[in-house]
């Protein structure tokens, strides 16, 4: 299906592209207290732990370490830094020798996200950094709670307790794979490091592929409005970043038009009086970066930031339901003609958005998937193929025909 090949495009600057706009540890590893250790890949893959080669029918199916070693992009992240062979065309080398690095491989700059760049102290010893986004990068450092989580009887709650970082929050997990994914350092862009201009976590989760299965009917409604809460707040951020940094001014509008895209679409997922707000302050920082006003630029997105930080734990706390996943495709599809107006990044947004939520939709009880509303699906995505021959009234034209077929 087209689709998936539109996301794989997508995705295809993520296992490069998660370098932050600070050179410091990932926020997400900073949170587990400093004195427990890392235990690595390693001490998760054994066959009798997560490297089963007979998985279970449930979860967790017990080939968890296979499915990541084998299918997943994180498990690529360091590798990337010595492979002058990616198909990208991007050069780590280059890139290093541009910011002024011995090497990729061993610069702090590029480990903080393309590896788990956790001080010697607190690395066990199967732990190697070659890694690459491994376990401990989402799960966190297992020292305390390695062994006992095999106990019959414990608890995903005890392990939380000793240092495992809450994945099945859905605010935590978009805290952890945005921060990271979304904002990316414009020093490094300028040295030619890939920006990553689309995310998704919904999208970009079902495309891992994911080792989890999150309880719910409505799950994926959640990690959608919740993942774009929290990538307005971290796009908002970069934009600040970039504006205060004094970079180019395609740089800084690269990063207006990913609030812009994500801004089109979560305002479908607040409370009227929040969304009117959203639309008028985005508009107000579209108008200070066209004006040049960097100052102003950098206080009315910090602004914006601290409103999305505001909302996200209201979003990621709401139980999503039917008739709430419907209205929310019914808004982003009414609404067609001026989110595609809004231009490219605000239509990947709608179209991962509508597929996430369609597809939540369409496997509820009662429900069934729909070939029509497939292929008018695939077409929408058709449109974003190419950003160079984006059409915004191809776009809505195609979302008004999956509209259509909607049932």
């Amino acid at each position: 299906m087209r689709r998936g090949g539109v996301v794989v495009l997508i995705l295809g600057c993520l296992v490069f592209a998660v370098q932050r706009d600070r050179v410091t540890a990932p926020r997400a590893h900073a949170q587990a207290p400093a004195e427990l250790k890392y235990t690595g890949a390693a001490s998760c893959g054994a066959s009798n732990c997560h490297g089963s080669t007979k998985p279970k029918a449930d979860y967790p199916k017990l080939n968890e370490n296979i499915v990541w070693t084998q299918k997943d992009h994180h498990a690529k992240a360091y590798a990337t830094l010595t492979n002058e062979k990616l198909k990208s065309g991007v050069s780590p080398s280059k890139i290093a020798r541009e910011l002024k690095l011995a090497k990729a491989e061993t610069s702090d700059r590029c480990l903080t996200c393309h590896a788990v760049n956790v001080p010697a102290a607190v690395r066990g010893p199967k732990f190697d950094i070659t890694d690459g986004v491994s376990c401990d990068a989402c799960h966190g450092p297992a020292e305390k709670w390695l062994e006992a989580h095999a106990e019959k009887g414990w608890t995903h709650e005890q392990s939380v307790k000793l240092g495992m970082y809450d994945t099945k929050s859905f605010l935590l997990r978009s805290e952890k794979c945005v921060a990271c994914h979304l904002s990316i350092d414009h020093e490094l862009v300028a040295a030619g490091h890939p920006d990553l201009l689309a995310f998704e976590l919904a999208t970009f989760s079902a495309n891992m592929p994911p080792h989890w299965r999150d309880k719910g009917t409505w799950a994926d409604t959640k990690a959608w409005a919740a993942g774009q809460a929290i990538s307005l707040r971290e796009a908002t951020k970069q934009l600040a970043t970039r504006a205060k940094s004094g970079v180019s001014a395609k740089l800084l509008d690269d990063a207006l038009r990913k609030v812009q895209g994500h801004a089109a679409v979560i305002k479908y997922a607040l409370a009227p009086a929040a969304a009117k707000t959203l639309e008028q302050d985005v508009a107000a920082l579209a108008d200070l970066v066209t004006k040049g006003d960097r100052a102003g630029v950098t206080a009315s997105a910090t602004k914006l930031s601290s409103a999305m930080n505001q909302e996200a734990p209201r979003l990621a706390a709401r139980d999503w339901d039917q008739a709430g996943t419907q209205k929310l495709m019914q808004s982003i599809t009414g609404d067609a003609d001026a989110i595609g107006a809004v231009g490219v990044r605000a239509a990947e947004q709608a179209a991962m958005a509508l597929d996430r939520l369609y597809n939540v939709y369409a496997k509820a009880p009662g429900n069934k998937p729909d070939k029509a509303a497939g292929d008018a699906l695939d077409r929408v995505f058709g449109t974003i193929e190419d950003p160079a021959k984006y059409d915004a009234k191809r776009f809505a034209a195609e979302v008004k025909a999956f509209e259509k077929n909607l049932k």
